[in-house]
């Protein structure tokens, strides 16, 4: 079940990218639509052009928010294991721990080496572990961490225990005419015809993940079950309460389980029951609220300190259930979790099955969140936000050229061209010497007094006006 907004994926060794928003289709399955979630690809061989697809597609993540993540950590413990290049895991975070500069010995000076490439830092093993299944949540088996709709094992989700019957799904195709009552009746290798986006089995795409190589086999695999009940050891992540709550509104008149044209979903249809289970039936068991999902929000950067309206794109934000007096629409909300665990749950403005209108609070702490729509107990997939620093300069005065600073945001100052960090006068060619640097005071010789001066921080810039006080000149006393 995959996102609105996609990649296409060819074989490893040609990894290819495109987005569109996929059309609605007819077309039974294989393969199944292309709507929801993560896309029934390979993600392992990528390459630098493969990450920016994904992580600068302004629908999925605002550009400017890579540097803007990163740059957020600046101060904060490093974990272990990291990515930083010269970092160590237990120290905190310092410009230097992931950017390197270089000696010019015409010009006497730094300057950063270029750095703009993913895999400088995020490791990807060609042919092996993806470089997103190498991370401390992917290794300890955290699969809901980014791939919303589907339990965690361990968790304590609902796995049935009696024995299998003609009805329990198999893990390849089942015994309909058409290979229905298995998981590969929709998921199976073949062109989305609606979005174009080529699509792998389940094979290919669990094993792409590379967890083979990181000896997680039996995640998956149970080699003594028989092969009616080998379906119970994917219930370890695909657990019944999540696969009976994935949908997608077909008709555009909101998600209605039992109405909705089959195969956008595993509820929406008897064809869908007849898919999975080969056979029809009136209701999903522990269908309810159907799990939410993100595709996009209007900005991925916020600044603290000011209320910011966002609009967050998506599906089955709202839904109906049959309640004992009829139907009942369930809605979501949204929770930002900082690095620290602590969660902020917010109310939207206005809400639609595919549309929520929320305001970030001027309170919010800066800081990087990960933001999840949630309904009930179903949570979406998680979209960063970044929270970033007001840069401010709240006075600033001059004596003698020197130019002192206090303000906030100002973060660390790296004395080297192209840093990004620097204090200059509005109309001059070089900047000003830094003498100190601190995140709330500034130091700089300048040569002259100006009127105006700017911090440029890596958090942004700001413009102050200054404060020109006279040199007192001391006149020798008389003899």
């Amino acid at each position: 079940m995959l996102k609105k907004i996609l990649c296409t994926l060819a074989m490893p060794a040609a990894l290819t990218f495109a987005y569109a928003v996929p059309a609605r289709s007819e077309v039974p399955p294989p393969p199944v639509n292309q709507n929801i979630g993560i896309p029934d690809g390979v993600f392992n061989n990528l390459v630098e052009a493969n990450c920016r697809a994904c992580h600068e597609d302004t629908t999925v993540v605002k550009p400017e928010t890579i540097p803007n993540r990163h740059h957020l950590l600046v101060g904060k413990t490093i974990p272990d294991p990291t990515a930083a290049p010269t970092g160590t895991p237990g120290a905190s975070y310092e410009c230097l721990s992931c950017h390197q500069m270089v000696w010019d010995d015409t010009t006497y000076t730094y300057s950063f080496v270029s750095f703009r490439d993913c895999l400088l830092c995020h490791q990807q093993l060609a042919g092996q572990a993806s470089v997103h299944h190498l991370t401390a949540k992917a290794l300890a088996d955290d699969c809901k961490a980014c791939h919303g709709p589907i339990d965690n094992p361990g968790d304590g989700h609902y796995i049935p225990t009696y024995e299998p019957s003609l009805v329990t799904p198999q893990v390849n195709l089942g015994t309909g005419t058409n290979g229905e009552g298995g998981c590969a009746f929709c998921h199976d290798a073949g062109l989305d015809s609606a979005s174009g986006i080529n699509v792998y089995n389940n094979a290919d795409t669990h094993h792409s993940t590379g967890l083979v190589y990181l000896g997680k086999c039996t995640l998956c695999h149970d080699v003594h079950a028989a092969d009616d009940a080998r379906i119970r050891q994917c219930e370890n992540c695909h657990g019944v309460n999540s696969l009976h709550n994935i949908q997608v509104d077909s008709d555009a008149n909101g998600i209605d389980p039992g109405t909705e044209a089959a195969y956008y979903g595993h509820i929406g249809n008897q064809d869908d029951c007849w898919g999975c289970h080969g056979f029809t039936a009136a209701a999903a068991p522990y269908s309810g609220p159907v799990i939410p999902d993100i595709s996009g929000v209007s900005a991925s950067t916020v600044t603290a300190g000011f209320d910011t309206q966002l609009t967050i794109s998506g599906a089955a934000f709202t839904n109906l259930v049959q309640g004992p007096t009829g139907p009942i629409e369930i809605t979501s909300t949204i929770s930002l979790t900082a690095a620290d665990g602590s969660a902020t749950v917010l109310t939207p403005d206005s809400i639609t099955e595919s549309t929520i209108v929320v305001t970030i609070p001027a309170t919010l702490a800066a800081g990087n969140y990960a933001l999840n729509a949630v309904k009930v107990k179903s949570v979406s997939n998680s979209v960063h936000l970044a929270v970033m620093p007001e840069v401010k300069i709240t006075s600033a005065s001059c004596t003698n050229g020197v130019v002192s600073i206090t303000g906030k945001g100002f973060s660390q100052y790296i004395n080297a061209s192209g840093s990004g960090t620097s204090v200059s006068l509005p109309d001059a060619v070089a900047n000003c010497t830094v003498l100190s640097w601190t995140d709330t005071t500034i130091d700089a010789q300048c040569g002259e007094c100006d009127p105006a001066i700017n911090v440029d921080s890596v958090y942004g810039e700001a413009y102050g006006a200054v404060s020109i006080r006279r040199a007192i000149i001391k006149k020798p006393a008389r003899r």
